[in-house]
């Protein structure tokens, strides 16, 4: 493992440590780098503050167990797995997620669940030959990437409890079986009717 990396994953095993014994929002960059034996250079080296650390600690840990991300058709898959994986470190990501503000972890989640339902939007209607603009596909991926990241900000004001993850799956099933391609005769006369509502948007 490279210098680099372990000394983010020092940082990030010592932020751990502290918050199991305070507050998040009372812990302080130096309480970190005392604690982890390095200096406030190394530490900015590296982030640009606690939250910066929890993002990296966040995406460095997720990633390798939610590889569907990495698959816009499987995108329920990964939501999934995440919820699961936030349930086995419920103490650490209930506190996380306690800030909600600018850098919040909350904030960078809907970003990346953004462009994953970008490229999955893009992929459904390329498949049923429609192209969407940019306006809808920016519609579209914020309503989807609001409406997860909210389920998930819900579930954690609700304490993250386990038979919550039923919802998860059930909201999973669902999904799948709202997600399917629309037929050519549909798709032709959805085409047909937009290029008419588009056509006398143009001359209001």
């Amino acid at each position: 493992m490279p210098k680099t990396e372990i000394t983010k994953a020092a940082l990030g095993s010592c932020l751990r440590e502290l918050m199991a014994q305070k507050r998040l929002s009372q812990i302080t960059i130096k309480d970190i780098t005392t604690k982890c034996g390095v200096s406030r250079n190394a530490f900015y080296y590296h982030f640009r503050d606690k939250y910066d650390l929890i993002h990296w600690i966040f995406y460095s840990e997720t990633l390798p167990v939610i590889n569907t991300f990495s698959d816009p058709d499987r995108y329920l898959d990964g939501f999934v797995c995440l919820c699961k994986y936030m349930l086995e470190n419920r103490e650490f990501y209930m506190e996380v997620f306690h800030y909600v503000g600018q850098n919040s972890l909350s904030e960078s989640l809907v970003e990346s669940y953004f462009e994953l339902m970008k490229i999955h939007i893009l992929t459904v209607y390329a498949q049923i030959g429609y192209r969407l603009g940019e306006d809808e596909l920016y519609i579209l991926a914020r309503l989807e990437a609001y409406a997860y990241v909210g389920i998930i900000m819900e579930w954690v004001k609700g304490g993250m409890h386990e038979n919550y993850m039923i919802y998860f799956e059930k909201l999973k099933k669902v999904k799948t079986g709202l997600t399917f391609p629309l037929e050519p005769t549909e798709m032709t006369e959805y085409t047909v009717a937009k290029q008419e509502f588009d056509l006398r948007r143009k001359t209001i």
